[in-house]
């Protein structure tokens, strides 16, 4: 399952450019990635991968990436939805939650993460660019950071 159909690059291509210095990955579970807290419960950064693990294989992911968006899935009652949520301030619980969300009983073979390289980004272009994927405050997806 894509986290997006071809049809809403197509319709909506902003949204697809990334600024400078952040990188989309889709991996499969175990993803083979370390996190550790920036600070506690304020954002996760990639400590280390693990050797020959997904990540690493891939070879996108680096040490010291911070972690920006992550695929989530929300279940309401009978019916479940899969987006991509800002991530930058969720604490190591949430983010583990949220890959671990992404399941196959859904239709979920990967997850998609949002990487930003320091150095290489502008975080506030970033942080301007997540707004997008904000949910709105009156959906169950709006969380406790």
């Amino acid at each position: 399952m894509a986290p997006f159909p071809d049809e809403d690059r197509e319709l909506y291509p902003e949204m697809f450019k990334f600024p400078k210095g952040v990188y989309e990955v889709r991996l499969a579970k175990p993803c083979g990635i370390i996190f550790e807290e920036v600070e506690v419960g304020k954002g996760v950064f990639v400590a280390d991968l693990v050797e020959g693990g997904n990540a690493e294989r891939q070879g996108i992911i680096q040490k010291g990436d911070v972690l920006v968006g992550v695929t989530a899935i929300r279940i309401a009652g009978a019916k479940w939805e899969r987006r991509i949520l800002p991530a930058r301030k969720f604490g190591f619980d949430m983010v583990v939650n949220a890959i671990g969300s992404n399941e196959e009983r859904w239709g979920c073979d990967n997850v998609v993460l949002m990487v930003e390289r320091p150095g290489e980004a502008n975080s506030e272009e970033v942080d301007k660019f997540l707004e997008f994927f904000e949910p709105p405050a009156d959906t169950p997806w709006k969380l406790p950071v």
